[in-house]
């Protein structure tokens, strides 16, 4: 939710501050809510210097609330993300909502003596909060990476990499990267000196037409004494293992192969006969029926390893995001008062060019109601409207709009120094 305020400064024309307060409260009371900030005797040091400052504060300001946002965007992730379950609570300043913050805002002295150099105030404000923004970075940035493992080592070691994926597109991945231990233990795999255990991924829209079928593929490939021909496949061994998203893997016993009988060439010289293989015979055979065979090379311990790194870096992942969690709700505070330091150092700068010394005028924060923006301007703008001809050099009945020359930054010109800016917006 967003809490939009205003920073305004008006000189005191002679009144207290505590009067000049007053009229300002009764002229914006129906649109929104003023409250009065006490301004530490800052040191104004030289015109240059002023100028100088001025000239780099909308900059630095935009950059201190940059770094804001960043936190209360990191915060909003760290509680929405997947597996927080973490319930999104307000960020607080001391202790209490921003909403309550902003009317009771003093100026800290012990963390910002109002005694040094502006410039030096500013500089150190900035430091802080750049310091937040850099390590911020790094949380995030190895929170990031350390959950991109998270899923990487799932997809590879738990058997959920194939999600999604078609049989032709699984059967280039090894078993370990889609095939769960708990499925692999059932294929009861065999590998003897005629005997090797393959798997299968058939597509499931193939599925029924496979079962029926699996033992005629390569059906001419193995030839028994009395010249009949068959598949390598061993009757009754195919098993299902496991389905997953487009496809089924079986696991299914074939023969080897064969070793030729060797004979005597012209030159009376024995040549041993070729081996047939027929588990890459049977590979190719299959395929053309539109499955897809694998050997069934399955490293449990790899997995179980893999599986061990996961749980590991699960741990870490949870660790850091508490930690990132805990981060956010100090350094928001820490920023955002930072945040609103920089804002009072603005608008005395700002104050001094505009009204001149010696200081004598007020700050007040201004919280617009809801869709009452616009009027509580137009009421600043009635209240204040004496304020051009003083300040701005021209009559006060002449149109507020953005005199001619000046920057583009303030296309909200108006005969007293305003800042809008929103608290939180999250």
């Amino acid at each position: 939710m967003s809490h939009p305020f205003w920073l305004l400064t008006v000189p005191n024309e002679g009144r207290t501050p505590e009067a000049t307060f007053e009229r300002l409260r009764r002229f914006s009371e129906e649109n929104g809510k003023a409250y009065l900030v006490q301004i530490p005797s800052l040191t104004v040091g030289t015109l240059d210097s002023l100028m100088a400052l001025s000239e780099d504060m909308e900059k630095i300001d935009n950059a201190i609330e940059i770094a804001v946002r960043k936190i209360e965007r990191q915060y909003v992730d760290i509680c929405s993300s997947v597996k927080s379950g973490t319930r999104m609570e307000a960020l607080l300043i001391d202790g209490v909502p921003v909403e309550r913050y902003l009317p009771s805002f003093v100026w800290e002295h012990a963390k910002y003596p109002h005694r040094r150099a502006l410039p030096e105030l500013v500089q150190s404000l900035r430091g802080t909060v750049g310091a937040m923004e850099e390590e911020l970075k790094q949380l995030a940035t190895t929170y990031a990476d350390k959950n991109q493992k998270v899923s990487s080592f799932a997809r590879g070691g738990g058997g959920s990499k194939g999600k999604g994926l078609t049989a032709s597109a699984l059967s280039t991945l090894p078993l370990e990267e889609f095939l769960p231990p708990d499925a692999a233990v059932k294929a009861e795999a065999k590998e003897t000196d005629y005997l090797t255990t393959i798997a299968i991924i058939v597509p499931k829209s193939l599925e029924e037409t496979f079962l029926g079928s699996y033992q005629k593929i390569g059906h001419d490939l193995v030839e028994t004494a009395d010249g009949t021909k068959c598949s390598p496949a061993v009757p009754g061994t195919l098993k299902k293992l496991y389905a997953e998203g487009d496809a089924v893997i079986f696991v299914l016993t074939i023969l080897k192969g064969r070793q030729m009988i060797g004979k005597y060439n012209e030159d009376d010289v024995w040549q041993p006969g070729a081996f047939v293989d027929f588990v890459s015979l049977y590979t190719a055979a299959a395929k053309h029926h539109g499955v897809f065979v694998l050997p069934f090379n399955y490293d449990a311990d790899f997995v179980a390893k893999m599986e061990k790194e996961r749980q590991e870096l699960s741990t870490e992942v949870e660790r850091l995001h508490a930690t990132i969690l805990r981060w956010c709700k100090a350094h928001f505070a820490e920023a955002f008062v930072a945040w609103m330091h920089l804002k009072v150092i603005r608008a005395f700068v700002e104050s001094v060019l505009r009204y001149g010394l010696p200081v004598d005028f007020l700050l007040a924060i201004l919280i617009p109601n809801k869709n009452r923006d616009s009027y509580l301007q137009k009421s600043l703008d009635a209240m204040f409207a004496h304020l051009k001809s003083q300040f701005l050099g021209g009559p006060a009945d002449e149109s507020l709009d953005t005199p001619a020359g000046s920057s583009k930054d303030a296309v909200d010109y108006h005969p007293y120094v305003l800042q809008k800016a929103t608290a939180v917006s999250i």
